[in-house]
């Protein structure tokens, strides 16, 4: 596991992390059940580039996939890269305190 190097943006991830388990919880059940295709591209999109900004490569992908799976209606796929976001965050919170 390879946490970024600035300071800054460590200090963050444990908000970056919550927020992100919060709105997988809240807002994409919500887009989910409701079939809204539109706030769930905005979602997989924020995904994406909050992912990169933090140098999470592997979950500005997952949103990159997202956003194409949304485009073509597979909400299959969306909850699956869904779920592998949940559990890649889970395994990035638990490393970090071993870091700090």
């Amino acid at each position: 596991m390879q946490l970024p190097d600035d300071p800054f943006v460590l200090e963050l991830l444990p908000e970056f992390i919550d927020d992100w388990l919060d709105k997988l919880n809240s807002d994409y059940s919500n887009y989910k059940s409701n079939k809204d295709s539109e706030s769930m591209y905005r979602l997989a999109h924020t995904m994406k580039g909050s992912s990169y900004q933090f140098g999470f490569a592997e979950l500005g992908d997952i949103g990159v996939e997202m956003m194409s799976q949304v485009k073509s209606d597979d909400w299959e796929g969306v909850e699956q890269n869904k779920e592998k976001f949940r559990i890649r965050l889970l395994e990035i919170q638990e490393y970090i305190p071993q870091n700090q």
